[in-house]
């Protein structure tokens, strides 16, 4: 997949999934904007990026979600990282590693009760 044609792919699916979650949240829901940049973050929003890509991943572990569709482009279970500031797993590994990311973060950022 060339880059111009995933750039385009992802913009696609951003818009999409900001505007079903704005839908959501003005229904009642509260789905959280991704933080996609620590550079003014704040200590929670760092756990909850940290905690995100531990919880995401650990699910596409466990529950084998595809990442690429037959196409070869990355599925919205891969796309999710990315709107949240990760890389795009391309497999298994990177999930692991993006797992193992998380729970530096979290742990890095823990808050204390």
């Amino acid at each position: 997949m060339k880059v111009r044609d995933a750039a385009k792919l992802f913009e696609k699916y951003d818009r999409k999934t900001t505007s079903a979650m704005a839908e959501h949240n003005r229904e009642g829901g509260s789905v959280r904007k991704p933080v996609r940049s620590t550079k003014n973050a704040s200590t929670a929003d760092k756990f909850d990026r940290g905690n995100f890509a531990y919880r995401k991943a650990s699910q596409a572990l466990t529950q084998g979600h595809p990442l690429k569709n037959d196409q070869g482009e990355p599925t919205p279970a891969a796309l999710q990282f990315k709107r949240w500031g990760f890389p795009v797993p391309q497999n298994q590994a990177d999930l692991r590693k993006l797992k193992a990311l998380g729970a530096r973060i979290k742990e890095r950022n823990r808050k204390d009760s």
